[in-house]
């Protein structure tokens, strides 16, 4: 490996780590205007109840587009199409 590839590769693993950062800030603040919306519908609720960061990584990878419709449909709340 040329010592100008590895000044790339430096350079661009300092650029990627300097947006986790930005985006880490970011996921904080929205995790906090998040909590404080749910707590204004809901109320206040005790921590162990709320959804903790690694249940929303799993719902979000195992969503499959269009299944929430899917469901309300079993359940006769969505609307069907007229025939």
């Amino acid at each position: 490996m040329n010592p100008s590839n590895e000044e790339l590769y430096q350079k661009r693993i300092a650029e990627l780590e300097a947006e986790n950062a930005r985006l880490r800030k970011r996921l904080d603040v929205i995790t906090a205007d998040r909590r404080q919306l749910y707590q204004r519908v809901y109320g206040p609720a005790e921590e162990e109840y709320m959804a903790t960061d690694e249940e929303y990584l799993v719902a979000m990878k195992t969503h499959v587009p269009g299944s929430g419709m899917k469901w309300l449909a079993e359940m006769g709340l969505y609307p069907r199409k007229a025939d």
